[in-house]
């Protein structure tokens, strides 16, 4: 439920549980990377990303596993713009 970046935590997500589907869009035009929890996109976000990126997975509890089902370019994204959307500076 907390997003973290350069020491400093965003509150606002939903906590994901074991086996939840956990999927994040990058939308490069923009510069914006979105969160959504078992399909329901999260209001906060990360933004003004101008450089590449890539993805690092962090468990923090021993024994978690991580699947990355797909890696994938969209035709076109899926994030919509929510009324209570954070936005975190990049």
């Amino acid at each position: 439920g907390t997003v973290w970046y350069k020491g400093k935590q965003t509150i606002g997500n939903i906590p994901f549980i074991n086996n939840q589907t956990v999927t994040l869009e990058f939308d490069s035009e923009k510069g914006t990377l979105f969160f959504f929890v078992g399909g329901a996109q999260q209001p906060v976000c990360i933004t003004g990303i101008k450089e590449k990126i890539r993805f690092i997975i962090f468990m923090h509890f021993g024994g978690s596993i991580c699947t990355i089902g797909s890696l994938k370019k969209l035709e076109a994204p899926t994030s919509v713009q929510i009324a209570n959307k954070k936005a975190i500076q990049w």
